[in-house]
C-alpha cells in the first residue's frame, strides 16, 4: 500500500551516440509511436516530446516505481525493439550513455511543454552541441 503520492515531472534529452544524425522520417514516426505507447503502459497521459535527427526531447511524469536511470534505460530500450520490429534502417545505432534530465515544477509544465514543441525550429537556429553546453554537458 502508498504511504505516499508524489509527481515529479522531468524533461529528459536522449541523444545518439556522438550526436550522429540517424533518425529520418520513418524513424522519427516509429519512435513517437513508440513514445505514445511507452507513456500509455505508465499512466503518462500528458507526454510531451520532440523527436530531432539526432536526439530526442521527453517531458513526462517519472513512474513511481521508477528511478530516473530506470526510466530512461527502459525508454530506450522500448524506443530501439520497436524500431528494430517494424524492421527500421536505423534501428542498431546506439545511445549516448550521459543524457540530460532535469525536474519541472507543475507550475511550469505549460511552458516546458512549449518549449519543447519548439524543438525543430529552435535547432534551426543552434546545433544539439550548443544546446547540450547551455545545458552543462
Amino acid at each position: 500500500m502508498k504511504h505516499s503520492h508524489s509527481e515529479i515531472w522531468t524533461h529528459l534529452v536522449l541523444s545518439t551516440k556522438y550526436q550522429t544524425s540517424v533518425f529520418g522520417k520513418a524513424e522519427i514516426h516509429c519512435i513517437s509511436e513508440a513514445i505514445g505507447e511507452f507513456a500509455d503502459e505508465h499512466g503518462n497521459k500528458s507526454v510531451t516530446f520532440a523527436v530531432l535527427p539526432e536526439h530526442i526531447h521527453i517531458l513526462l511524469k517519472l513512474p513511481e516505481n521508477m528511478s530516473l536511470n530506470g526510466l530512461v534505460s527502459h525508454l530506450q530500450t522500448f524506443i530501439q525493439s520497436k524500431l528494430k520490429k517494424n524492421g527500421e534502417v536505423n534501428s542498431n545505432f546506439q545511445w549516448e550513455k550521459d543524457y540530460h534530465a532535469h525536474s519541472v515544477s507543475t507550475n511550469r509544465l505549460s511552458v516546458e511543454r512549449s518549449a519543447i514543441q519548439r524543438q525543430t525550429l529552435k535547432h534551426q537556429e543552434i546545433t544539439l552541441e550548443e544546446e547540450l553546453k547551455f545545458l552543462g554537458l
